[in-house]
């Protein structure tokens, strides 16, 4: 009689990889007297280490809200919560294989961040991906999933790879063998055919696999930006950042809001910690440490501390963000750059920031002059008076209709004479620059394809300044014959442009790519700040 061969079942596996410096499973857990041992088989032939929680059994809270009105007698209903987590042990290694809601009873810094995005990066086929999350960089965060309904490259996903941070990736990888299919994030998700005796040869192939170099074919761009989630590293640089506080003003640090704000409708800002809050324009690090009368500054306290907004005739302001939240800082780690922004951290590779930071330095300056900005000006105001003192064309608030976005966007804030779109925007942090820089691209990309804004925009031009129509054509203009000029309002800066927030320069960077394969010439220019 045959032995009938044992049918191999897909199985759903979730697996973290352990830090290195988490020796043995006891060490992973929240609460080890909340867990207890299960023996294993002698057979297994690697080491290995099982661990089970199992909470008493309850009826669920829902039979609680209707059992005193069901007239017919229910059965015994329980609702038992088991999880656990299979440890295996390699040499130097540990990988943990989370069951049910396993993941909760290890402690939040045990094990290695990224590790299933690495895997999956280094073991998918780049032409074969279903599903990615990505977070923009900038301080008005969005979060996005996009799911193709059948495998595609990565291109087809339509990402910002400037500006999208990965967080979660799935597809199939390279060889069956390896997986059915592939989900990562910190964990590694991963259907594949695998029984308990082969976890041992698998652990291995995802070792190696986290450990490969081979993304950097096909994803170079992984290594860029990437959030920093892990516990300690995030307390490392807060450390580093509250001594840059309590070192007094510098290069690398400042506070602004992490939203746009509608200067024409607020007077200023203040902080939570002032007895007689005064709006003002700036943000500084400075005025806030006043507040604290010398007290000694806490990460804790600046997560407490709130900036305000002053609305209009409002007799009291409103709380909006953290202090800590609000703070735009850049320290270097061995080697590597690190931003804060819109109170999370990022890692920068060192190479990635040099190479943002030789586009900006390449930028032509523009040779437009401009007058200075008091530090009280509205925006509105300054582009009133701006237009005057130059002779410009105030196109401020003047929207122009784009037909195939379906909605109503400015052409600039100044129009010359000589065809150069002067967009102006004063320095807070890097949202707000974000959205100087995607208003030039957005605006020159409707001038170029869209007659409808076109025409729109030499309306307004028509009703103050008549013989000035010919500047705006009504056939599809050559993009060269205009230069869009990008114009900051900032106090002066040794180091400017570099001086501005990180994620900035690399909007701007990208702002200038973009205009410039549509073929138009970008300048930069410095509003002085006085």
């Amino acid at each position: 009689m045959t032995m009938r061969k044992k049918r191999e079942r897909v199985r759903h596996l979730t697996a973290l990889l352990i830090k290195g410096e988490f020796k043995k499973p006891e060490d992973c857990f929240k609460d080890l007297n909340g867990v207890e041992r299960v023996g294993l088989s002698p057979r297994l032939t690697y080491v290995a280490d099982f661990f089970l929680q199992a909470k008493k059994a309850r009826s669920p809270p829902w039979m609680e809200f209707l059992e005193t009105f069901v007239t017919t007698k229910l059965p015994t209903l329980r609702n038992e919560n088991v999880c656990g987590v299979f440890f295996v042990q390699l040499k130097k290694r540990i990988v943990a294989f989370t069951l049910g809601h396993g993941r909760n009873l290890l402690r939040a810094d045990c094990f290695e961040r990224d590790f299933g995005l690495k895997v999956v990066l280094n073991s998918v086929d780049p032409t074969q991906l279903r599903s990615v999350d990505a977070r923009k960089v900038e301080d008005l965060t969005t979060q996005t999933r996009k799911q193709l309904s059948r495998n595609s490259p990565l291109d087809a996903f339509a990402l910002n790879l400037n500006q999208d941070i990965l967080r979660v990736i799935a597809g199939k990888p390279k060889s069956e063998a390896f997986a059915k299919l592939i989900v990562g994030s910190d964990a590694l998700s991963l259907s594949a055919k695998v029984e308990v005796e082969q976890l041992g040869a698998k652990c291995e192939e995802l070792l190696a696999a986290y450990q490969s170099q081979e993304y950097k074919k096909h994803f170079p761009w992984f290594d860029h930006l990437r959030t920093v989630r892990d516990k300690s590293m995030i307390e490392e640089l807060n450390r580093k950042l509250l001594e840059k506080i309590l070192a007094g003003p510098a290069d690398g640090l400042h506070l602004a809001t992490p939203e746009v704000i509608d200067w024409s409708d607020s007077p200023g800002l203040s902080f939570s910690t002032e007895e007689d809050p005064a709006p003002r324009h700036d943000l500084l690090m400075e005025d806030y440490l006043k507040t604290k009368d010398g007290e000694e500054v806490s990460v804790a306290e600046l997560k407490r501390d709130h900036v305000q907004v002053h609305y209009g005739a409002a007799s009291a302001p409103v709380s909006k963000w953290s202090v800590y939240d609000s703070i735009v800082f850049e320290a270097e780690e061995k080697g590597e750059v690190f931003v804060l922004s819109g109170g999370d951290w990022f890692r920068v590779a060192k190479n990635f920031a040099d190479e943002v930071r030789g586009k900006i330095g390449s930028i032509k300056r523009s040779t437009l002059v401009l007058p200075a900005a008091k530090s009280t000006d509205r925006e509105d105001d300054y582009n009133i008076m701006a237009a005057k003192a130059g002779k410009f064309i105030l196109m401020d608030k003047k929207n122009s209709y784009v037909v195939e976005g379906k909605t109503s966007i400015e052409v600039c804030d100044l129009l010359t004479k000589d065809g150069q779109f002067v967009h102006v925007k004063r320095k807070t942090r890097s949202s707000t620059l974000s959205h100087l820089f995607s208003q030039g691209v957005v605006s020159a990309d409707a001038f170029w394809m869209d007659p409808e804004f076109r025409s729109h925009a030499r309306n307004h031009v028509l009703k103050s300044h008549p013989t000035l129509k010919k500047l705006i054509p009504q056939e599809r203009p050559n993009p060269a014959a205009f230069e869009v000029v990008f114009a900051v309002i900032t106090k002066s800066h040794p180091k400017w442009p570099h001086s501005l927030p990180f994620f900035s320069q690399l909007n701007l960077s990208y702002a200038h790519d973009r205009l410039e394969r549509m073929g138009y010439r970008v300048s930069l220019l410095r509003i002085d700040e006085v």
